[in-house]
């Protein structure tokens, strides 16, 4: 299912929105009838307010110790793999 555009999302909220303003407007005839007419104004289409771009900092200091200790269990396992290949024949 292809995804959707910008253009699709901002046609998709306009439908949504439905009317935005009501017009009351009284007739003049009889004077204590009131008939409401909706009036669809579109919603302004807002353009992306522009970010400064900051450099990203971010810790990874955590995930160095992880690293190394799956190195760590890596080469034992690679030891014990070794050793048993020369024990078992």
């Amino acid at each position: 299912m292809p995804k959707k555009t910008r253009k699709m999302k901002q046609r998709s909220a306009m439908r949504r929105s439905g009317p935005v303003t009501d017009q009351v407007q009284a007739e003049e005839g009889n004077g204590a009838t009131a008939e409401v007419k909706p009036v669809l104004s579109p919603r302004p289409i807002l353009s992306p307010v522009s970010r400064l771009n900051t450099p990203a900092t971010f810790d990874y200091s955590y995930i160095y110790s992880d690293l190394r200790r799956i190195a760590m269990f890596a080469a034992f396992f690679f030891v014990v793999l070794i050793a048993l290949s020369f024990i078992i024949k």
